[in-house]
């Protein structure tokens, strides 16, 4: 039995989502960086959002600390 294959652009754009995901956690890291240094930053958020990004940000830690292909 033959295994499913991606087309060269079906690759092309998962590969370039998990470049995308893998921004997005960087700059989620500055703006976690900045609720951990400012107080007064998190003003404009429900508190409930910064925890969720807190959390966010330590769980992708974890992961890539644990199996550093994913990052």
């Amino acid at each position: 039995m033959s295994q499913p294959t991606l087309s060269p652009t079906a690759q092309r754009q998962i590969e370039e989502s998990f470049r995308n995901d893998k921004e997005a956690h960087r700059l989620l890291e500055l703006v976690n960086a900045e609720f951990q240094s400012d107080p007064m930053s998190v003003q404009c958020f429900d508190l409930r959002i910064v925890e969720e990004v807190r959390q966010c940000v330590e769980l992708r830690k974890m992961l890539v600390r644990n199996n550093p292909m994913i990052g």
